[in-house]
């Protein structure tokens, strides 16, 4: 799987190795990051739409009073449906762990720049606080995963209910 994320409380620790060098490589790094984390976001949002999007047309064209919905018919549709969802769960595990690593490295470069060092940039304070550090030790930023798993899940299962109702 890669690299373990690193805990929060030894990303907390780390230093910049030269505070006061040369910094473009770093800025080009941490905007490469930037950039990709939010492409990896647009992906996880655009697979949450896709499903939604499937199920919901599915659901509609199930509800239609007019199509009877035979035992054969309802089990290609569960198994259309399982085969949907499974593959999108695992692809959404993977954009989250991408996500992950590529937060980890985006902290790690606001390491190396000092942006969380007390009193480089802002006096007697920090201008980024010890809690964002948990985002690139993979201890937050979860809400976009557990959101997919939640409405992807429940349309999925509303979708079988329907087929399951609907069955003659």
């Amino acid at each position: 799987m890669g690299r373990t994320p690193t805990d929060a409380k030894d990303l907390a620790k780390m230093k910049p190795a030269d505070p006061m060098g040369e910094k473009t490589i770093l800025l080009e790094a941490y905007k490469k990051h930037a950039t990709e984390l939010t492409n990896i976001e647009d992906r996880q949002n655009k697979l949450s739409l896709l499903i939604l999007g499937i199920f919901s047309a599915g659901a509609t064209l199930v509800a239609n009073e007019r199509l009877p919905i035979a035992p054969a018919l309802a089990g290609a549709l569960i198994f259309f449906a399982v085969a949907i969802i499974f593959p999108s769960f695992h692809y959404n595990t993977e954009l989250h762990t991408l996500r992950r690593v590529t937060r980890e490295l985006l902290v790690r470069c606001e390491i190396a720049l000092g942006l969380h060092e007390e009193n480089r940039y802002v006096k007697n304070d920090r201008l980024y606080t010890s809690e964002e550090i948990g985002y690139g030790a993979g201890e937050k930023g979860k809400w976009l995963r557990n959101t997919f798993y939640l409405t992807t899940g429940a349309v999925f299962l509303a979708f079988i209910a329907i087929v399951l109702a609907k069955m003659k």
